[in-house]
């Protein structure tokens, strides 16, 4: 008897418990709509101008340039079983075919590059505008003021002061993760109020436009405070992520993928993953953006690595069909020039400037 009546009285306990948990989360979850006001910019996605954009990744230097050291060609050897950093090349060695060891499968036609030099920055925007590509979406990790941060300032300088081609950012969620909140939020200031004013930083209606990388690092409501607090200091901007949900559709103004990889070395279906992009963005009146990628192999860097074969242009054209088919009004491509990953469209010795030509070929039909 005594042991039915301690049931009773623990479940009673219970019922109390999870009644008071439930309360407070809903009393928690109506504080934070009351702090966040996304205010969402009213922008027709759908009448957008259709663009062609590349991943840009501006971090490689070398000593006899304005870098004044090897940065990234001298790039680790990682175990992925044990993430652990094995090797570093070094490009001060030459191979046996004459190349230098640096951090990736395949070789650059212009050979290590320092992205400082304004020569290397007129020959790749030149390249980019021969093959129809708009924007140019530039990897940022900053701390601001630091290495990156640099860079992309010598390259929008140098794109307003010639008439080059247009920037955005990639704010990139493998160095914000560990960092807290607020200091996301003071980075994302940063580059709003630092770049989003450019002549040369893309905007739609006027509203810099943002990328987010491994946008899932975070809640959904905590971009939704980080955003809402942008926001209500004053700033005006447009900003897609990558995390493929519902949670963040109610959130971003628009969804993206860096890359199609995932699909393609699976062998899952290309048109399925898209349109499950497409689906989620239109249901939201939502910006999407799909991505082209030629191939990818990054076994230079992570062993034992991943590879996706290029099949003599066969993937890039695989996935850039898909794009067309879902009509998208953005179209990305991964990348200009990640040679670590193997993705790069950029002249290589391996290719020459067929992957130029390719681009060029679907971006004129992407376009109309």
């Amino acid at each position: 008897m005594e042991h039915l009546k301690l049931r009773r009285t623990l479940k009673k306990w219970l019922i109390l418990s999870f009644t008071i948990i439930i309360s407070l989360a809903i009393i928690n979850l109506m504080a934070l709509m009351f702090f966040i006001d996304l205010k969402k910019p009213k922008i027709n996605a759908g009448e957008l101008t259709k663009m062609v954009m590349a991943f840009y990744h501006g971090w490689y230097g070398v000593p006899e340039g304005p870098s004044l050291e090897w940065q990234h060609w001298n790039h680790w050897v990682m175990n992925t079983s044990t993430n652990e950093i094995i090797k570093y090349h070094d490009p001060n060695t030459l191979l046996a075919n004459s190349r230098r060891d640096i951090g990736a499968v395949h070789y650059p036609e212009l050979g290590p590059y320092d992205v400082r030099d304004e020569s290397l920055l007129r020959a790749h925007m030149d390249w980019a505008n021969e093959a129809g590509i708009d924007v140019f979406v530039f990897d940022w990790f900053g701390p601001p003021d630091e290495y990156i941060d640099e860079n992309i300032k010598i390259m929008l300088n140098y794109s307003e002061r010639t008439d080059g081609i247009l920037l955005s950012v990639l704010y990139n969620g493998y160095e914000y993760r560990n960092a807290p909140l607020h200091e996301v939020q003071d980075e994302l200031d940063y580059i709003i109020r630092t770049y989003g004013t450019s002549e040369k930083y893309l905007k739609v209606e006027g509203y810099p436009v943002l990328f987010i990388y491994s946008a899932q690092h975070f809640r959904s409501n905590d971009w939704a405070l980080v955003i809402s607090n942008l926001r209500k200091s004053g700033l005006q901007f447009i900003t897609l992520c990558d995390a493929i949900e519902e949670d963040y559709a109610k959130v971003f103004d628009g969804l993206y993928t860096y890359s199609p990889v995932g699909s393609l070395a699976s062998s899952s279906d290309l048109n399925d993953f898209f349109s499950s992009i497409a689906d989620l963005a239109r249901r939201y009146g939502l910006i999407y953006s799909l991505t082209a990628l030629p191939g990818y192999d990054d076994t230079a860097v992570r062993l034992p690595g991943l590879r996706v074969e290029r099949n003599d242009g066969e993937t890039y054209n695989e996935t850039w069909k898909a794009i067309l088919e879902l009509d998208s009004r953005w179209a990305l491509i991964c990348s200009w020039n990640e040679w670590h990953e193997g993705t790069e469209i950029e002249p290589s010795l391996e290719y020459g400037r067929t992957y130029l030509a390719l681009t060029k070929h679907f971006a004129d039909e992407f376009k109309g």
